[in-house]
């Protein structure tokens, strides 16, 4: 019995001693990141002090920002209207897979539609870009276009990405054109 008691004293040590260790570590690891952040965060800074940009020059990088950010906002809804448009064709896709026989109005487009009956469902014809045309079944369109929005939506994020950071870029040039200009109305305004 006493040998029982020492093993499980001896046991329950060991796992005292881990627990321990283990939080001991956590905490050097959470040191260890924050130091990382800190020295990040520095180099940063040295590296905006180290960047002098004459007024000039930041409100041309500031115009050169403005325009990058409209024709990423361009970019981006043209992404997401893609995106928008693929959806309604699989959506379309799907639901005309229960249609066989029945009427429906094929859109030619200016509002001029013509009523047609569908005999085929589970296959199209695919217009592949060089004038020609192929027909595919409705499986594989499906899966070309889920594709293709996936791929979109990556682009879509991307794009969101470079927005948020050409964003950030604004607003720092912001702050050091209104900065600059302060600057000038106090010399200014001592003389």
């Amino acid at each position: 019995m006493k040998k029982d008691n020492k093993y499980k004293e001896k046991k329950t040590e060991i796992k005292e001693e881990l627990k321990t260790e283990k939080k001991s570590k956590k905490k050097e690891e959470e040191k260890s990141q924050e130091k990382a952040e800190e020295i990040k965060d520095q180099q940063k800074q040295k590296i905006v002090k180290k960047i002098q940009l004459t007024p000039q020059e930041a409100y041309k990088f500031f115009q050169d920002e403005q325009h990058k950010l409209e024709h990423l906002n361009n970019d981006l809804t043209k992404v997401e209207q893609a995106i928008f448009e693929t959806d309604k064709t699989i959506f379309a896709l799907k639901e005309l897979k229960d249609s066989k026989g029945k009427e429906v109005f094929i859109n030619f487009g200016n509002g001029i539609f013509a009523k047609a009956k569908i005999e085929d469902t589970k296959n199209f014809c695919v217009n592949t870009g060089t004038k020609a045309m192929i027909f595919r079944t409705t499986e594989k369109i499906i899966s070309n276009l889920e594709k293709r929005k996936t791929s979109a939506i990556d682009s879509a994020k991307k794009l969101h990405q470079l927005q948020t950071q050409t964003q950030q870029n604004l607003n720092q040039l912001y702050k050091y054109l209104t900065q600059l200009q302060q600057k000038s109305q106090a010399k200014q305004d001592n003389l």
